[in-house]
């Protein structure tokens, strides 16, 4: 079974107290435990959410709250939006009940759900490295806590059984192996660190504009970075981000 302690939820500047409470109530019955409310003006838990998540006052008192989503998804090894929203962007999308191959990785995952009223803002969407979608007729949306029941029963449900030996033999003949397979990607955490080192030294020059700025942090998800890869992709940015007359210096020593 895909491990559900995994998942944190992140609801972004969520409105109606009640909403929330049904959240949990989710949450609870799927196994999931770990809460954290961004982008909001509360400090707190007010006490309708209680009302309606009555049977997991234990996820509401150990919520979480952070003034930004970037904060809230600090430690994860990656994070999804949940939008209906259209995007430009080239994102990694899939409409549940499916889900990439391999997914969920291994560490914490953040589902990010936005506002009842408008959702997430194409900035927000893009700070996550997938974007999910729940199918629904035209012109309808579920309810917060419809959209968190549903995506955590298709993220938590038991894995397909496997296939039997000889077949998977057979499949992985053709794989790499030992040294040869792909390094896992880098953390969403790592890659938060390199864009708040990044954004500010795009934001300085004004052909990056806002839209620019969010497509790189795309891309840079999209290269699906190992550590060591990481490791020399920062080194060069640092380097290069140096003044000249400095980077000069350092040679003559």
């Amino acid at each position: 079974m895909k491990t559900t302690s995994s998942y944190r939820v992140v609801l972004v500047g969520p409105e109606n107290p009640l909403n929330v409470g049904f959240v949990v109530r989710a949450m609870h019955c799927f196994g999931v435990s770990e809460l954290v409310v961004a982008a909001s003006a509360w400090a707190s838990m007010p006490d309708e959410a209680h009302v309606t998540g009555a049977c997991a006052a234990d996820i509401l008192n150990k919520a979480g709250f952070t003034p930004t989503l970037a904060a809230a998804l600090r430690g994860c090894e990656t994070a999804v939006a949940f939008s209906r929203r259209p995007t430009t962007l080239e994102q990694s999308q899939f409409s549940l009940p499916s889900v990439p191959p391999g997914f969920p990785p291994a560490g914490r995952v953040a589902l990010v759900f936005g506002r009842e009223s408008k959702g997430l803002t194409r900035a927000e969407s893009a700070l996550c490295p997938h974007l999910a979608r729940i199918p629904c007729r035209a012109g309808v949306s579920l309810n917060l806590g419809q959209a968190a029941a549903v995506a955590l029963f298709a993220l938590t449900a038991p894995a397909p059984a496997a296939a039997p030996a000889g077949a998977a033999a057979s499949a992985d003949a053709g794989r790499p192996s030992g040294a040869e397979e792909r390094a896992a990607p880098v953390s969403l955490d790592r890659m938060l660190a390199l864009w708040d080192f990044l954004e500010p030294r795009l934001a300085a020059a004004p052909r990056f504009t806002e839209g620019r700025r969010q497509r790189i942090r795309q891309m840079l998800y999209r290269l699906s970075l190992g550590d060591a890869d990481f490791d020399l992709l920062f080194a060069v940015m640092n380097e290069l981000s140096r003044p000249a007359a400095a980077r000069r210096a350092a040679k003559l020593l």
